[in-house]
Parts: C-alpha cells; sequence; structure tokens
C-alpha cells in the first residue's frame, strides 16, 4: 500500500462505519469535547480581550476611536479553523508514524477517537486557568502605529506630500484606500519604540508627533470628484473615521502585564499536555515503544509550532 493511499479520508470513513458500537459511542462523546472546548476557548478569549486589556490609540485624531479587537464570531471562527488544523496535523503524523512503524492494519477510527477525546486535556486546562485570569488586574497597552485599509474620513483635511509637492486636501467625506498613522520625531523619522521602560515610551510620545501616509484617496472639492495616489508625512484633523479593515498595529505595554503573560503561555502549555495525551493513547492503542510516542509528540508539536498554532 502506498502512503497516500493510506491516510486518505475514505479509509477514515470506511474504518468509522465498521467500528464497533462501543467505539462509535466514544467517537460521539469525543466529537462534544471538541466542540465543547472550540465554544469555551471561545468564550476565554473574548473575555480576555474585553475585560482583561485595555488600549487605546497614542495618534492625534484616534483618541475616541474603539481599539481594534476581533468581534465574537471573528474568534470563533478562527478558533474552529485552527482547531481543524490541529486535529488534521496530528492525524497525519499519527498516520505517518504508523506507516512507517510496519502498522498498515490499524483501525482509524481508534486513532481519530482518542485525538477528539484528548479535547478534555484542553477542557481542564482551561477551568484552571480561568479563575487565575479572573483575578489578575487589566493589563494597559498604547498603540503607537497602526494600518487600516478602506477607510473613510468625514469633515476632515490634511497636509502633505505628494511628488515632492505640498498637498492640502479638505472636503466633507474624503475616501482613503490604505492609510497608516504613525508617529515621528521633529527630524521626520519614525519612532523607534524599542525601549526599556514606560518612562522612556512617555518621553518618546511626547517628543514626536503623529503623521499619516496614504494612499488611493478621493474626495469632492467645489463639486469636482478629484483624486490622489499617494499622500506622505502628511498631518490632519477630522471630525469622525470609519474603517473596514484593520491591517496591522504597534501594541506596547505600559504596566502590569501578568495577565497576557499568563494567557500567551497557556495555548503551548495545554497544546503539550492535550499531545502527551494523545501520544500516550497511540502507545497504548497500537502497542509502540515509549521512543515511538515521544517522536510523534515532538514532530506534531514542531509543526504545530511552523503554523502558528501553540
Amino acid at each position: 500500500m502506498d502512503i497516500l493511499s493510506f491516510i486518505i479520508p475514505g479509509r477514515l470513513v470506511e474504518s468509522i462505519l465498521s467500528s464497533r458500537g462501543e467505539l462509535k459511542k466514544k467517537l460521539i462523546i469525543g466529537i462534544v469535547f471538541v466542540a465543547t472546548s472550540i465554544i469555551v476557548l471561545t468564550f476565554l478569549s473574548s473575555f480576555f480581550i474585553e475585560e482583561k486589556v485595555e488600549a487605546k490609540f497614542m495618534l492625534s485624531g484616534f483618541e475616541e476611536v474603539k481599539s481594534p479587537f476581533p468581534t465574537f464570531p471573528q474568534l470563533l471562527l478562527s478558533r474552529i479553523i485552527y482547531t481543524g488544523m490541529a486535529i488534521a496535523i496530528i492525524f497525519i503524523v499519527s498516520r505517518l508514524i504508523l506507516y512507517f512503524i510496519k502498522r498498515e492494519d490499524a483501525k482509524i477510527s481508534a486513532l481519530i477517537t482518542f485525538i477528539f477525546s484528548s479535547f478534555i486535556v484542553m477542557l481542564i486546562a482551561t477551568a484552571v486557568v480561568s479563575p487565575i485570569l479572573i483575578t489578575q488586574p487589566k493589563a494597559p497597552y498604547i498603540i503607537v502605529d497602526t494600518e487600516f485599509q478602506d477607510v473613510t474620513i468625514y469633515n476632515g483635511s490634511f497636509t502633505g506630500y505628494s511628488e515632492q509637492r505640498i498637498v492640502t486636501i479638505s472636503s466633507p467625506a474624503i475616501s482613503i484606500g490604505y492609510l497608516r498613522a504613525y508617529r515621528v520625531t521633529p527630524d521626520m523619522k519614525i519612532v523607534d519604540w524599542r525601549v526599556e521602560n514606560v518612562e522612556d515610551i512617555e518621553r518618546l510620545i511626547r517628543e514626536s508627533k503623529t503623521v499619516f501616509n496614504m494612499s488611493n484617496i478621493k474626495w469632492v472639492e467645489e463639486g469636482v470628484e478629484k483624486t490622489l495616489e499617494r499622500l506622505e508625512l502628511a498631518t490632519g484633523q477630522w471630525r469622525t473615521i470609519h474603517y473596514n479593515v484593520y491591517l496591522n498595529a504597534v501594541w506596547l505595554n505600559v504596566g502590569p502585564a501578568t495577565v497576557t503573560q499568563i494567557f500567551s503561555m497557556f495555548s503551548p502549555l495545554s497544546w503539550g499536555l492535550t499531545l502527551l495525551f494523545i501520544s500516550r493513547c497511540f502507545m497504548k492503542t497500537y502497542q509502540t515503544s515509549m521512543t515511538v510516542a515521544a517522536v510523534l509528540w515532538i514532530i506534531t508539536y514542531f509543526i504545530f509550532f511552523l503554523f502558528g498554532l501553540l
């Protein structure tokens, strides 16, 4: 049997359909564990973002703009994709190891069952860390550099450089395809935020100002629609700003951040324990050596790291 036919989904479906009633029941329980962990972890992420992170823009004109946090549906969708990728990686690596140790007759249904069931470890880890997160104070952050797409400025004006000449834009509504807001020093150099303490951050903010780079600009002036390809090192003001797509930002911590440190450690630790559970089940189910189980853990964890799943 070639390696591709060994891991194709058709064998998985066939194995599940031919499995015993008890195994099917365990598989259903495992699916419940996966679904529950997705929902619980989404709620935990939402709680962390809304209740434990305090962020504000330190950019002129953005004082009233809400921080670009993901919504609950966005978190849920990303969690589903994230979990699906993780399960696929674990399954493929496990099947490859079975192939190379000449266990081609191994039941796939047993493998997928204990992979799904391993998510109980994730639920236990969540139950342990949640009370710790709840008791921690908020972590304060400031945003000093940010990028958006599809921006609309209302009652605004800008003055900046376009093709080495000074250009002023003023209109009740300005449409901007791309906008970057950041801070520069008096000699118009981008501020280097690689500093050691909050005092240095505060000093750099006092000594710098906000400027904008933008492209694909459209506005109406005296009844005529005008366009401008680029405007750089611009200063400006407006009444209201609305953006549709958040791209990127530079976040700086300006206070105690124990809660973010705990949250950032949660994923690598919980996945490490979950993969340990899977490796143990793999060893017991397929009667492999501890070395093979360790190889499964190491390879899978490393792939998780490469794909940014930790």
